[in-house]
């Protein structure tokens, strides 16, 4: 009688070192992938409609339009700041913002810490809002 030798099911075979390097290789580029793709997601936000809708002697109200084309719900920081029309800085602020997935949206900020108070609204120049990192 003949005897068959059967493959023993239980027995492990390792894994060549090669295909370990590649595996690791990838999941490396992959994260290198993923963390270039988040830094670049947000700066092509275009934020528009830029206006001071309410001053005061020590507070001033800035609204803003961000539009989200992406898919992706964003929360994003931006930076805030209101000049004369000389060119001094009159306020500065960091906001985080919330923008939902393929909207429109408006803000509304209120910068209230001025470098120095506000006696004439006329001195107040420019406003400019960009995005903090």
């Amino acid at each position: 009688m003949r005897s068959i030798d059967r493959i023993d099911i239980k027995k492990r075979w390792p894994i060549p070192p090669t295909v370990k390097l590649l595996l690791m290789l990838l999941v490396i580029f992959g994260f290198i992938m993923h963390n270039c793709w988040k830094k670049t997601q947000g700066k092509s936000l275009p934020i528009s409609d830029i206006e001071i809708t309410e001053l005061t002697r020590v507070s001033a109200d800035v609204a803003f339009v961000v539009s989200n084309p992406h898919n992706l719900e964003l929360k994003k920081a931006v930076l805030i700041k209101i000049f004369t029309k000389s060119g001094e800085l009159i306020a500065s602020k960091i906001s985080s913002i919330t923008m939902p997935a393929k909207t429109k949206k408006r803000y509304l900020k209120v910068l209230q810490k001025f470098n120095f108070p506000v006696d004439d609204p006329e001195i107040v120049g420019d406003v400019t809002i960009e995005w903090y990192k």
